[in-house]
């Protein structure tokens, strides 16, 4: 019985002694696992074979199974870094979860020392059966991922499971057999590729002799081509002119009918443009019968803050103010300075309601505000009057009428109020 022990002893150990010739040939020839890819794919081409998918590898964790393999290790930083991958937020494939169960693994060794517990080492590299079955044979033949058999055949033998040591021995040579394959196709591929560039180059050289006739021969006819370049080259630039010019004009013409329709000290909409908006609304009112309301705002005792502080102070108040208002304006509405410090909002599909809350925001707004730094009494106050349109028959004029009303009135209030007109009705 002890003889028969020592010869399946003896053939389940020479799988063992193989593995460390490949091991030490392994070494030599690891490679980074993109490096592979690309000769994979590049052999691929150059032998007219079907690209094989391969899965890409976060350039952290093949760092970390580099350092994984040397004997001189920092283990903390090691173990920051495997914990980084594993909780890391960007989802692995299932190549990158299979190296990372290799490198959990080989960290759990490391810091096991020589009371290594090879079932739970088996246990955690478990997973990646059903992990292999995603990856293709050729990545599973790389370097780094052949490290799993090894790890796996020493701690079955460990635990004296010498059949399955043995099978995981024998898939690492199938696999290790593939790589070597793989590595010579390449190199094949990689001198096919030298003997076509030599081939290009000649074919090259040939072809740069012939162009340097052709070059001879075109020369004679670039000269005939340089007159009608010239005269092309005219035409084109004197049609650019006339497009530049034509441009500018219609530029000037544009702003020019810009500032017809601008206050030119608030850059609001003045009474002419106030007055086409306000038709148009009404003409659309008219035919699709919508809310339409109007504010008329005037600024209480404008004529004394010119006479006490100067027509500056009052301009630079007005351009304040029109700011303030124009905060408040939806992106639908349109305000503009009807003239010396009357200012009009257009508020289409705006009730009633909802125009005199407008109007109450912007009268607070303007009543809070501190205008101290223009002038020695720091609070101005509008009067504000409100119209809404409920008659398809009434003209702009009719609505504006009735919002100038509402703002007297609001003047005789004793001003800084909001009148709607319907009330004074």
């Amino acid at each position: 019985m002890m003889f028969i022990s020592r010869i399946i002893m003896s053939f389940l150990f020479i799988p063992l002694i193989l593995s460390c010739f490949f091991s030490i040939c392994q070494a030599d020839e690891s490679v980074n696992v993109s490096t592979e890819v690309k000769a994979t794919i590049s052999k691929n081409k150059a032998l007219n074979l079907p690209v094989i998918k391969i899965l890409p590898i976060n350039t952290d964790l093949l760092t970390l199974m580099a350092k994984l393999k040397e004997t001189t290790t920092n283990s903390h930083k090691i173990q920051l870094a495997v914990a980084q991958l594993t909780l890391s937020k960007t989802p692995l494939n299932a190549a990158e979860q299979y190296l990372l169960l290799v490198a959990q693994a080989l960290l759990k060794i490391n810091s096991m020392g020589k009371n290594i517990d090879s079932a739970n080492i088996v246990t955690l590299l478990q997973p990646v059966d059903k992990l292999s079955k995603q990856i293709s044979e050729q990545q599973l033949a790389q370097p780094e991922f052949l490290q799993l058999h090894l790890l796996l055949a020493d701690h079955y033998a460990r635990q004296k499971q010498y059949e399955p040591a043995y099978l995981e021995k024998k898939a690492y040579l199938n696999k290790y057999y593939i790589y070597r394959k793989n590595k010579r196709l390449a190199m094949i591929a990689s001198l096919e590729q030298s003997f076509e560039v030599n081939d290009k180059k000649a074919s090259n050289a040939l072809l740069e002799s012939q162009n340097k006739l052709k070059i001879r021969r075109v020369a004679e006819v670039q000269g005939e081509k340089v007159a009608q370049q010239y005269n092309i080259t005219l035409i084109i630039f004197t049609a650019i002119v006339f497009v530049l010019l034509f441009f500018q004009q219609l530029r000037i013409r544009n702003t020019l009918l810009r500032l017809t329709r601008t206050d030119d000290l608030t850059g609001l909409p003045n009474r002419s443009a106030l007055f086409g908006w306000g038709e148009k609304m009404v003409l659309s009112f008219a035919s699709h019968p919508t809310e339409l309301s109007v504010l008329l705002m005037d600024l209480d005792h404008f004529k004394k803050i010119n006479d006490n502080f100067g027509h500056q102070i009052g301009d630079q108040i007005l351009m304040t103010m029109s700011q303030l208002i124009k905060e408040t304006m939806r992106s639908r509405d349109v305000f503009s300075r009807l003239g010396g410090e009357e200012f009009v909002a257009l508020l289409p599909f705006a009730d009633s309601n909802k125009a005199k809350a407008i109007a109450m925001h912007i009268n607070n707004k303007i009543s809070q505000y501190d205008f101290s730094a223009l002038m020695l009494q720091s609070k101005v106050t509008i009067s504000i009057g409100v119209a809404t349109m409920n008659d398809n028959k009434m003209s702009f004029d009719d609505l504006l009428h009735r919002a100038d009303l509402a703002m007297y009135q609001a003047k005789e209030q004793g001003r800084d109020k909001v009148v709607y007109y319907q009330d004074i009705v």
